[in-house]
């Protein structure tokens, strides 16, 4: 049952022979009363505090909920995107390696290619050099078969050994005029197969 400071105020006990001092009990009552408002109102006031108290708490523990949540997002953001890099790093680099290794083998390729049109184009080279050297062979050898009617006359007639220079002179006359229409066709030979060397030469330019 609560009881109020005015109800210890306005209590009255009954009167009997033998009882207390009726000013006594008042003044007691009184004193009761007012430690009782005292107490009512310290109460009162603890009850604001706690009750304010509460409220800073519960502040608290939402700032700290606030924080402990936003550190969480942070530290999934920061390994979200440290994983994301290492990814996007391994992807760079391994796309790197392909292309390396692609340009390197292009490269070997290509060298490869090169080496052999060069060790074709020198089997060319000597090929047409032997070609040439068996032309012009061929040619001395068709010199030196040729007869030279002019010169069987001059056999024949077995001119004095004084005119011996006459003979020399008179066939190497006759040779020089002979000797042109042998020594223009070797010529057209020679350059025709030079010809036939540079336009092969060219085409392995153009295929390479």
């Amino acid at each position: 049952m609560n009881i109020s400071p005015l109800d210890i105020r306005k209590h009255e006990f009954k009167k009997s022979l033998r009882g207390y001092d009726t000013d006594e009990v008042t003044m007691f009552l009184e004193m009761v009363s007012i430690e009782s408002e005292n107490l009512i109102r310290d109460n009162s006031v603890l009850k604001e505090k706690v009750a304010n108290t509460d409220t800073q708490l519960k502040k608290y523990h939402d700032i700290e909920s606030t924080l402990r949540e936003t550190l969480l997002s942070a530290q999934r953001a920061r390994e979200e995107t440290i994983l994301a890099s290492k990814k996007q790093a391994e992807v760079i680099i391994r796309e790197a390696e392909v292309k390396a290794a692609s340009v390197i083998e292009e490269g070997r390729s290509e060298l490869s290619r090169l080496r052999n049109s060069f060790a074709e184009l020198k089997i060319q080279k000597e090929s047409y050099l032997i070609k040439i050297k068996a032309i012009i062979n061929a040619q001395l050898e068709m010199l030196e078969k040729m007869s030279f009617p002019e010169e069987e006359k001059v056999d024949k007639n077995k001119v004095p050994v004084a005119g011996k220079e006459e003979k020399g002179s008179f066939s190497e006359d006759q040779k020089s005029e002979n000797q042109p229409e042998v020594r223009g066709q070797e010529e057209t030979d020679v350059n025709d197969l030079l010809d036939s060397d540079e336009t092969v030469v060219e085409d392995k330019k153009n295929i390479m």
